[in-house]
């Protein structure tokens, strides 16, 4: 899940996952796997690397299948003996 700023300043947070693709038009749309398009004020550089930032965080799930729990930016495979950290 990634946060982005609708055109009118309400934050929102969208899955990443399901970004088909992004446009600057001139206005930044993310259109959804779903076909709902969303107007944000990032720019487009920036959608991609929250989308690139929030899957470096993901990997590790995907890889071992190890529960995780998210806190701030920190990933916690087990929290009384690994710590991954950004």
């Amino acid at each position: 899940m990634i946060e982005v700023t609708r055109i009118n300043d309400d934050p929102v947070v969208i899955n990443a996952e399901l970004i088909e693709m992004i446009e600057a038009r001139p206005d930044t749309i993310i259109t959804m796997t779903t076909g709902k398009k969303i107007l944000v004020a990032e720019s487009v550089s920036e959608v991609v690397r929250r989308v690139i930032e929030y899957r470096q965080i993901i990997r590790p799930v995907i890889r071992t299948n190890v529960p995780l729990s998210f806190d701030e930016c920190t990933v916690v495979a087990d929290p009384e003996k690994d710590v991954l950290e950004k």
